[in-house]
This record gives C-alpha cells, structure tokens and sequence, in this order.
C-alpha cells in the first residue's frame, strides 16, 4: 500500500511540474492589428492580396508565426515560418481547397523573415482562379503565436475592388 502511494505521488508531481512550467510561457500581447483585402486578377502580386499591420504591442519573432484564414466556404493555414523568399513551399500551406496563392507572400514573413513588430505587416495573397472570394465577402484571419497556440490578432475584412 505505502508503495502505491509514493508510486502516485511521484507521478502526481510530474505531471505537476511539467504542467507549471509551460505556465510560465507567455503568449505576447498584440495590442490591436489593422488589415486590408482587395479583390481582383491575382497576376503579379498585386490584387487579391491580404495584408495584416501590427499596429502596437510585443513584437514577435516570424518563425513563432502561423496565419489561419477562415473564408466563406472553406480554411486554410499558412504554416513553418519565414521563408526564404517570397514564395510559399507544399510545406507552408495547410490548405486542402488551394485558397493560398503559393508565389506571393511579403512583409516580415518573407525573405528569411523578420519580426512582426508595430508597424510592420504580414502580407500573402489568396487564389483569385477560383474565384472563392468576392466583393462583399468577409474573410476572417487570425495570427497565431506558435509556441504558446495564442491568437495575437485576429482581423475581420471585407473584400473590396
């Protein structure tokens, strides 16, 4: 019985102390991020182009970044950040309905990466071939801070022309 016992409280504070240690990491505070989505021909990184501006709070670092986007009819995730150009690779895009166009990413999730501080944005451009997004549409995008899983911003846009 006295083995039992000294078996379940070693046990009891493992699981303790493990679970108090993942306390002590923080999600940072974001405290509010602007974003703009305009519709259109998706040819040279131009239209159909999402952009996420920190506009103030904890800069972060854009490899403990991932992008979710909820369309209309369909999700998609931009994931393993930064890359190295501006182009998306199969392993940055959880997307099962192709909604990410994968040549087309900037801001400070591109070019090796840089952090996502105030001021700074998060920019990638959605897949105007089928024709998922139109104007009037609202999209909901929610920045992610991966160690923690906190939602730092989470923005509601409108598609405009």
């Amino acid at each position: 019985m006295l083995s039992i016992t000294v078996l379940l409280a070693g046990t009891v504070g493992g699981v303790v102390l493990t679970a108090s240690s993942d306390l002590n990491q923080r999600t940072p505070t974001v405290a509010r991020s602007t974003g703009d989505f305009v519709t259109g021909p998706s040819g040279g990184c131009g239209l159909n182009t999402v952009s996420i501006r920190h506009a103030g709070g904890d800069p972060v670092p854009a490899d403990e970044l991932e992008v979710a986007v909820a369309l209309p009819d369909s999700d998609a995730r931009i994931v393993d950040l930064p890359v190295s150009g501006t182009a998306l690779a199969a392993s940055n895009i959880d997307d099962p309905d192709n909604l990410i166009y994968d040549y087309c990413v900037g801001g400070v999730i591109a070019n090796g990466g840089q952090r996502w501080s105030a001021g700074r944005a998060i920019t990638f451009q959605l897949n105007a071939g089928g024709g998922t997004v139109g104007p009037g549409d609202t999209i909901e995008v929610r920045v992610v801070h991966v160690p923690t899983n906190g939602v730092l911003a989470t923005v509601e846009l409108t598609a405009r022309r």
